[in-house]
């Protein structure tokens, strides 16, 4: 098969520029690499293309204190690689596109504000790498269509954050870690078979929302922090939930509707006492089943379930 790659890099300096920027691109077959070092310039861009197999394409932008660069690759064919960073800017976006199997993205943004990673692969067994570290106001959004796909996001040290995933397929597999957090937000929507959620937050006030449709999926949410909120929502047959809060005022609403379903819920907090939790736990359909464990004061849980052969068990 035959490879192809392009590359375009455009700097367009402000007024306030003490310096220009500088920037190199070297293209061999099968290789694009891109490395734009420290300048103070504003709206640089940089679009990678690369088609056919076992491509490599790695760009970094480093323009500290500055706003709106752009950072993009597209890559269509198979076992193709894409890795895109920048650091130290505001208002930035990487975009990775990738069509094909095998493929992988990386995608990094380190000490900024309003940074965003846009990250979409359509075809099987794909992955998706992101971290936004020290990064506030930023969003990651994943895009996946097809089967076995992965999806590895993580927001570190950061606040009022956003990421979200949507996968549509089966065997596809979603992981979120927001860590040292307020205000962190989470989405997950997966529609198809034996897909897998695992969140895991810490923090202040955080927000992690699952929705899956389909059969044999399951849901695993982890929050540690005070005002915490976790929804879960499935719909389908023989899915599983497990939802677990440590610490205090936390919230948890979860519904089921299908055959064969499972729920767990626990609430506590990190020494095993808690307070003030509530969760409110719906299923509708056969033979669904819920656990909920609470340790502490004040804490409530309403359970509502239809159908026939359900069960409930409730632990204070």
């Amino acid at each position: 098969m035959t490879s192809h790659t392009f590359s375009r890099i455009q700097n367009r300096a402000t007024p306030r520029a003490i310096k220009p920027a500088f920037a190199t691109a070297l293209a061999i077959v099968g290789s694009l690499s891109a490395y734009l070092p420290e300048a103070q310039a504003e709206q640089n861009i940089v679009y990678q293309y690369q088609e056919g197999l076992d491509n490599f394409a790695l760009t970094q932008q480093q323009f500290i204190n500055t706003a709106d660069n752009e950072l993009e690759q597209d890559q269509e064919g198979t076992q193709n690689t894409a890795e895109a960073t920048q650091k130290q800017e505001s208002g930035s976006l990487i975009q990775q596109q990738q069509e094909g199997i095998f493929n992988q993205a990386y995608a990094q943004q380190q000490y900024g504000t309003g940074n965003e990673v846009h990250s979409l692969q359509v075809g099987t067994e794909n992955r998706v790498t992101s971290l936004q570290s020290v990064s506030y106001n930023s969003r990651t959004q994943v895009q996946q269509g097809g089967f076995g796909n992965e999806a590895d996001a993580q927001q570190l040290d950061g606040n009022f954050n956003d990421l979200r995933i949507r996968q549509v397929g089966i065997q596809n597999r979603a992981e979120i870690q927001q860590t040292s957090a307020f205000y962190a937000r989470s989405f997950v929507a997966q529609r198809g078979n034996d897909n897998t959620t695992a969140v895991a937050q810490t923090g202040v006030a955080q927000l992690s929302i699952s929705v899956q449709e389909g059969a044999f999926n399951k849901s695993v949410i982890q929050q540690s922090g005070t005002l915490q909120q976790s929804d879960v929502f499935q719909d389908g047959l023989a899915n599983q939930a497990s939802l677990l809060q440590a610490g205090d005022d936390n919230q948890i609403g979860a519904r089921q509707s299908g055959n064969f379903n499972q729920l767990t819920i626990e609430q506590r907090d990190a020494i095993g006492l808690g307070g003030n939790h509530q969760a409110t736990i719906s299923q509708s359909g056969t033979l669904n089943a819920t656990t909920v464990n609470q340790t502490g004061i004040s804490s409530s849980a309403t359970v509502t379930q239809y159908g026939v052969g359900n069960s409930v068990s409730l632990s204070h």
